[in-house]
């Protein structure tokens, strides 16, 4: 029987349409950086040399003895909510793999809650993390002898449990010798539990391009800053602007460079592959923030003074990064939940814009990583932009693929 095309918009999608796969790849990718960034605040909050990274656990930092404990506490918290979220919404993946994910996200939340005391173990927290590091490594098993999943996956995911396996030996080597690398060895772990999941659901949900590049735009920074800071002598590479590590005076400037041009070239394709997605000011604001950020790449900042050009094409790239989800807010075509949230998404903007510059004109102590943290909130919505019109086109599709079929 012939469907009217009224009728054909009006066929409502089933349930398991409704699921958006790109919104676990995102929530996949944000667990890593909330882990990354709650790790650098924290190591931030204590008093000079009272902290080592290479030889103390992250444990350490969410522990009674540590100084403002709750904000690693509250980081490894929402991480092990945020895996939670992502083993019941990883569609595609065996029932027995993701009830183990499951697991050690729930494992991660009871750790956070169950803080070591000042002296001494408490019990259920070293339990609750042992389960949660045995669950992040195995959960891929049930993945490769899944006949109905991609053989590259399936191929990915052994290799994945063997390597999570030898990081985890590493660790549990370290914790039994009292080693000098305790803390790298339980980052290590750390990162590569973190990243499997991310790879499983960007794999099987096929993200759209413009959901690829705003992924990648967040994941580039952090890797980028994170080895750009590792390259500098000085004692606090949190005190330093992104512009100082890639200016002349920096050490193996070329990472932060490289990293700022790829970021803002990821920018320029994901404004690009949202054109047709989204109203011509959003996406050309979005573009121009990319555009200004590689020129701010290309006019470092000199070992004396400053550089005229750095300094406005960056001044514009903050500007245009933070105003563009406005684009959307103006356009009623758009839709009504995403108009609401990019509003909010401005005004949280807008705040940590102001925060960034107090720290700036006044020489804060937080003046570094005020600003990562504003890199990062701006490359936040890029990524909910893509994720939602995305979801949008796939649900129309299928809708009308449904009513032609009638």
């Amino acid at each position: 029987m012939a469907t009217s095309a009224r009728e054909r918009e009006l066929v409502p999608a089933e349930p398991h349409d409704r699921a958006r796969p790109g919104l676990i790849a995102a929530l996949a990718l944000a667990a890593p950086l909330v882990l990354v960034v709650g790790a650098l605040l924290a190591e931030a909050a204590q008093p000079p040399g009272a902290y080592d990274a290479v030889g103390q656990t992250v444990s350490t930092l969410a522990g009674r003895a540590a100084t403002d404990r709750w904000i690693m506490a509250g980081a490894l918290a929402l991480v092990g909510v945020l895996y939670v979220l992502i083993a019941a919404g990883l569609r595609g993946v065996s029932r027995p793999g993701r009830a183990v994910l499951g697991l050690g996200g729930a494992a991660v939340v009871v750790a956070a809650l169950a803080a070591q005391p000042a002296h001494g173990s408490s019990t259920v927290h070293m339990a609750a993390t042992v389960t949660g590091a045995v669950a992040f490594a195995l959960w891929p098993i049930p993945l490769v002898a899944d006949r109905r999943l991609d053989p590259v996956l399936r191929r990915g995911s052994l290799v994945a449990v063997v390597a999570m396996l030898a990081l985890l030996g590493w660790l549990c080597a370290q914790a039994w010798t009292d080693g000098a690398w305790l803390g790298a060895a339980e980052r290590a772990l750390l990162l590569a539990e973190t990243a499997w999941p991310l790879v499983v659901a960007a794999r099987i949900a096929r993200p759209a391009p413009a959901t690829v590049a705003a992924l990648l735009g967040p994941v580039v920074f952090v890797v980028g800053v994170l080895a750009a800071q590792a390259a500098q002598p000085g004692p606090d590479p949190l005190g330093q602007s992104v512009s100082a590590l890639s200016g002349h005076a920096a050490t193996s400037r070329w990472i932060m460079t490289g990293t700022i041009l790829l970021v803002g070239a990821l920018t320029v394709a994901t404004a690009l592959a949202l054109r047709p997605r989204v109203p011509p000011a959003a996406w050309r604001l979005l573009a121009a923030g990319g555009v200004f950020l590689v020129v701010a790449g290309l006019s470092p900042q000199p070992v004396g003074g400053y550089s005229a050009v750095h300094m406005v094409a960056g001044g514009l790239a903050w500007a245009s990064y933070t105003i563009w989800p406005l684009g959307l807010v103006a356009s009623p075509a758009v839709d009504r939940r995403l108009r609401v949230a990019s509003a909010v998404a401005t005004g949280v903007l807008v705040v940590l814009v102001a925060w960034f510059a107090v720290q700036l004109v006044t020489t804060g102590t937080w003046y570094g990583l005020s600003q990562r943290i504003v890199v990062l909130a701006q490359a936040v919505w890029p990524v909910v932009v893509a994720v939602h019109v995305s979801g949008l086109s796939s649900d129309t599709s299928k809708v009308r693929s449904r009513g032609e079929d009638h």
